[in-house]
């Protein structure tokens, strides 16, 4: 029989033994006939623990029946070894603790993402407030400031962005977590794509004397699917770590092209082939023992309380989940001291965009700025059409219906030294390869004053926070009009590059040029309530409430 089958005698003791218990046991036949086998109380069925000789414990069902044996009355005993039942039952009930563990902690990690995801409002609201409000007092609404003080509201302010910056990655990353952030998936050009995160980025490295430049192999294939806005965010956070870790007079790199040998590291579908962006520097790179974690939330390469770069340590984290929810990834390699290389890999596009759409042949490494200074050049040559154009067009807009009854010399005001001055920041950007330079410092500081005075001098003639921005958006259009009809003057990616960098530099200009007129219009009101005890038309109050409720709105 496959069940062991012992005989035990009223008195306990075993009389036979069959080979099945031999092996249950692990003892021979005449080592158990003569022992005592205790009977378990409460029945005739059991389950029982037998250990062997060599401390193995096995498990065994018992079952007692009544016999006679040798004409006396015994117990006849079988054994049935459960062993393996027992464990695949403790196993599944292991199992099933671990699943419910585990749907728990899904549940309560799927909770705290959805909590995170819902509370972007409340979070940004009362921070925006902050910084609102410290620009207010900065513009002297609530009074003149002294030096300290201005100093003092200008960390407010700068510390109430970073904080911002820092609940913006973590109500990204619980977006993502939640499964709750959208992705606009399309065909991309890489080459624009590496232009615009590059010029975003190329300020803060001239700031810090680091060279940065980009290359790409000019394969018109290089074309990706995925969400524009989202690849730059990628590379605009890559970018901005490279500068970060990377020492003055460094090396910043960005590469990007078609390869059909990804990273083996890379967790990517099959494909023939790839699209891959690729930022190097030469900055103090990464331990090897934390490559494996640098991924991971809140993980930085220097920690502690005084590591000298701040930062939540979120952004490779998001940008890599972003990455392979576009069915990419994004992959690491570094040597401690001489610098890391990071690579986003995306999914090449279904169809090739057409001979109007193709990306330009490429960027050239050595001069990523080559061709700005035609750009520079032509402004000049069109300073006239351009304040001529800009002139007639205010005159006829809804928007500033006063402005018919201005001379030229008013409404012209200061544009045309802001567009000179822009045309040379253009041509020293070029001569200067993109480097620090204190033509580049001075033509900035230029455009800040002229733009700052030009906001005050619409204010004295009564202008509102609307109507000044709808004549910056009418110099912009003017502007870039006149830059396209020179486009064929303009060589490379130049074109493109010069628009980006005069809208970035227009947009500073608008915004300057609004808060030096608020600040003059509640000047004004200041004065005029002041200098009258009495106001019976109420033409201070009515400025003054107008101001603070166009302050509110902006």
């Amino acid at each position: 029989m496959a069940d062991g089958i012992v005989i035990v005698g009223l008195d306990g003791v075993i009389r036979f033994a069959n080979p099945a218990a031999e092996h249950l046991f692990g003892r021979s036949s005449a080592s158990l006939i003569g022992t005592t086998f205790g009977i378990p109380a409460g029945g005739s069925n059991a389950e029982v623990d037998v250990i062997r000789p060599g401390g193995e414990t096995v498990s065994a069902e018992l079952r007692v029946v009544d016999t006679d044996w040798e004409s006396e009355p015994a117990r006849l005993v079988s054994l049935r070894d459960i062993t393996d039942r027992k464990r695949a039952e403790e196993r599944a009930a292991q199992l099933e603790r671990e699943r419910r563990a585990r749907a728990e902690a899904e549940a309560a990690n799927q909770a705290k993402s959805e909590f995170l995801a819902v509370m972007s409002h409340e979070l940004r609201t009362p921070l925006n407030a902050v910084i609102g409000y410290a620009e207010l007092l900065d513009l002297g609404i609530g009074g003149p400031l002294t030096a300290e003080q201005r100093q003092q509201v200008s960390r407010i302010r700068a510390s109430g962005r970073h904080l911002l910056g820092l609940v913006n990655e973590v109500l990204d990353l619980a977006k993502v977590e939640a499964g709750r952030l959208s992705l606009e998936i399309g065909v991309a050009r890489a080459t624009e794509t590496a232009d615009a995160a590059l010029a975003l980025v190329q300020p803060v490295a001239e700031t810090r004397g680091i060279n940065i430049s980009a290359s790409c192999t000019g394969d018109p294939d290089a074309v990706y699917s995925g969400d524009e806005d989202r690849v730059r965010q990628i590379l605009v956070n890559l970018l901005n770590n490279a500068v970060k870790f990377t020492e003055t007079a460094g090396q910043v790199r960005l590469e990007c092209g078609v390869t059909r040998q990804p990273d083996p590291e890379a967790r990517l579908a099959q494909s023939e082939r790839w699209v891959y962006l690729r930022v190097a520097d030469t900055g103090i790179g990464i331990p090897p023992e934390q490559l494996s974690t640098i991924f991971d939330p809140f993980v930085q390469v220097e920690g502690g309380h005084t590591r000298p770069n701040d930062g939540s340590g979120l952004g490779l984290t998001i940008s890599r989940r972003l990455a392979r929810l576009m069915g990419g990834d994004l992959t690491v390699r570094s040597e401690l001291g001489r610098g890391s290389t990071f690579t986003l890999w995306l999914r090449p596009a279904d169809r090739a965009l057409g001979a109007a759409e193709r990306p330009r042949a490429s960027i050239e490494p050595s001069r990523p700025v080559h061709g700005l200074a035609d750009v520079g050049e032509s402004l000049v040559h069109e300073l006239e059409h351009i304040v001529a154009s800009f002139v007639t067009r205010l005159r006829n807009d809804e928007v500033a219906p006063g402005a018919r009854a201005l001379r030229t010399s008013q409404l012209a005001d200061h544009v045309g030294t802001y567009i000179a001055d822009l045309a040379g920041v253009l041509i020293a950007v070029e001569e200067t390869a993109g480097q620090p330079s204190t033509l580049l410092a001075d033509g900035t500081a230029i455009q800040r004053v002229v733009a700052e005075r030009h906001g005050a001098q619409r204010a004295r003639l009564g202008w509102t926070t609307e109507t000044l921005r709808r004549e910056w958006l009418i110099l912009a259009e003017e502007i870039e009009r006149a830059i396209r009809r020179r486009s064929a003057d303009v060589r490379g990616r130049a074109f493109t590059e010069a628009l980006t960098i005069v809208s970035r530099f227009l947009e500073q200009a608008e915004n300057l040029s609004c808060r030096a007129l608020t600040r003059t219009m509640m000047e004004s009101a200041g004065t005029a309530e002041r200098s009258s005890d009495d106001d019976p038309d109420g033409t201070a109050s009515a400025l003054l409430g107008a101001t603070r409720t166009d302050v509110e709105e902006r």
